[in-house]
Order: structure tokens, then sequence, then C-alpha cells
């Protein structure tokens, strides 16, 4: 709950800085570490040469206000201050580099992002390595410095806004109510849905919740919730097919880089390595016996539209080894395992 009584913030440690000769200090505070889906935004503001505005005593850290106490702030630290900036850091970056340097990495670009370049940067929390400039990392700095509360309050607004609009791109995860955290709704949700493309997959309780799912199901059992998500749903039954799909992958020593990857040539439904080659995989899920060969429902259109996905994905990446794949599974109507047939380099470059 919000603490409205808590102590405002005072500049001590701006001050500070100003008589070492710093002529722009830069507050840094990272918003998201822990929720189990969406990016994490870091903030960055840089006060005016006014310490004693009567504005800055209502500055809080982010967590002790209200919603609405943290509506009305934001836009004044941002009118009111010498700059501001937010850094992000995608679900891709998080699983990819882990929370730590993911966090890091959104610092580095709410920093870079300043219109005013900041010769130091009071950082809340503990030391999280190299920001490309001089820092001072202050433990509960959120709660004892404006410039670092200010930045909390802006990263905050943000990425709460942003996963508002997440919830109606992907709606069932309450993602306006929990803004991704781990609640006792958003875990439901997940066992009953599977993750989306917004969920942060290295994460503990999520690989947990879906490795169990997905344990018991190759296994056999029967879950209601796996046939709930199934029964009359072409979604449900793709989404099943997926995960049994990144399941087989990992088993076999790939290293699952992305899911549902976006472009806008369309969508890979999964991105692995496999040794130095990237590999792209199409899953095709069917139920019953009517199975026939993967290859023939990838159309020349569709190949088309793969290839183009896998380019687009490799634009950054240089000249690296590449292939397209396709897992082909049977399940029967329950959704359990039936057949996996993984044909590697399905789909080829002419």
């Amino acid at each position: 709950m919000p603490h409205s009584h808590s102590q405002s913030p005072t500049p001590i440690f701006e001050r500070q800085a100003l008589q070492q000769g710093y002529r722009f200090v830069a507050g840094v505070d990272e918003v998201g570490r822990g929720p189990l889906a969406g990016p994490v935004a870091a903030g960055a503001v840089v006060l005016g040469p006014d310490l004693e505005a009567p504005w800055l005593a209502r500055l809080r850290d982010s967590k002790a206000l209200t919603p609405r106490a943290r509506q009305r702030l934001a836009p004044q630290v941002q009118q009111e201050c010498l700059a501001w900036s937010c850094g992000w850091a995608t679900v891709t970056e998080i699983d990819t580099l882990g929370i730590v340097a993911a966090t890091r990495l959104a610092m580095r670009r709410a920093a870079e992002g300043l219109s005013i370049s900041p010769d130091l940067l009071l950082v809340d929390g503990r030391p999280i390595g190299d920001l490309g400039r001089a820092a001072r990392f202050l433990v509960r700095g959120d709660a004892t410095c404006p410039s670092i509360a200010a930045a909390s309050i802006v990263a905050k607004v943000a990425r709460d806004s942003l996963m508002e609009e997440l919830d109606g791109r992907y709606p069932g995860y309450g993602f306006a109510r929990n803004k991704g955290y781990g609640t006792g709704q958003h875990l439901a949700a997940l066992q009953s849905l599977g993750p989306c493309p917004e969920h942060r997959r290295s994460f503990r309780p999520l690989r947990l919740s879906l490795d169990g799912l997905l344990a018991r199901a190759a296994e056999g059992a029967y879950l209601d919730e796996v046939e709930a998500s199934m029964t009359d749903s072409r979604v449900g039954l793709g989404r099943h097919g997926e995960a049994l799909a990144r399941q087989h992958l990992e088993r076999q020593g790939y290293q699952i880089l992305q899911a549902n990857y976006r472009c806008p040539e369309g969508e890979m439904d999964l991105v692995a390595r496999q040794g130095d080659q990237t590999v792209f995989v199409e899953v095709r899920t069917r139920r019953g016996e009517s199975f026939g060969k993967p290859e023939e429902s990838i159309t020349p259109a569709k190949k088309a539209r793969l290839l183009a996905v896998a380019q687009r994905y490799l634009a950054d990446q240089g000249d690296t080894p590449w292939r397209v794949d396709v897992i082909a599974l049977e399940l029967d109507r329950r959704g359990r395992l039936l057949r996996l047939e993984h044909y590697e380099n399905a789909v080829w470059q002419e």
C-alpha cells in the first residue's frame, strides 16, 4: 500500500555533487525488474538549479505514492526539470541478457536519451555495472534523493501506461491491473492461455508453471486446462503445439532465442540456435489421424513469408548460417501428444 506520510527526499547528494564541480546531475531509477511480463523501464531526470522549488517537497519513491498522485506528479516533473528521459529493455533482451544486464541497458539508454548530457548519475540501489559515465549508487536512493524519486515516478507512469496498452493487445492476463507481476490471477491465466509474446520466459515462475504443464501433457496426463484451452480453439491448439515443440527443441540441446517473433513480413513461431546456426521453426499442430506431410501445408506464399521473416530477423545479425525447419505434431482430442516429426531445412532457399 502507498505510504503518503513518508518523508520527502532532500537534495543532499545533488548539492554535494554540484559543490564538487559536477554541472548536470541526473537521478536514475528502474521500474519493472520483478514482473513476469513486459519490458523493464528506467527513468532519468536532471533537476533544475532551484533545489528548493515547492513541488519538490511532494516527490516520493513512486511505490510510496498512489497511482493518482503519480499521474499528477509525472507531468509536473517533465515540465519543471531541465531534462528527462525513459529508457527501455525489451522482453527479448531480458531473456537473452538476464534481468541485471537488461536493467543496466535500460538505464544507459535513459541517460543517453537526455537532452542534456549529465556529468554524474545518482542511481537507486546497489552497483549494477558500467553505465557509460560517472555514477554513484545509493541504496534507498528513491526515498532519499529527489532526482532519483523523480526518475522513479516518470518511469513508473510510463511503464504502467504501456502495460495498460498491452492489456488490450493481449487480453486475459490482467496486465492493466497487475502490470505484469505474478499475481494469482496472472498465474492462473498463464496455465490456461499459455504465455504471450510479452512474457519473460526466462523467469523461474513462468518456467515452472509452463514446464509442469508441458511435462504432464507430454506424459499423457489428462489436463482439464489443456483440453479447455484447445476445445474449439485453433489458437489454443496452436499454442499448445508450440509449447511442446519448444520443449522438444530444448531437450535436443537447442537454445530458444525467441517465441512468436513478429515483424512487418509476418510471424515465426520459434527462433532457436543450434551451434553457430540460427534455426527458424514453423510449428504445425493437428488433431486426429488425418495428418499428411507438413511440407504439403507450406504453400509457395507461406514459404515466401517465412523466408522474408527469417531475413528480417537476420538483417542485424550479419552473415550467419541459418535454416527454416518445420515441426509437425499430432495430438488426440484431449491434447495428448501422439506423434512429433521434426523436419530440418523443410523451407529452403531457392
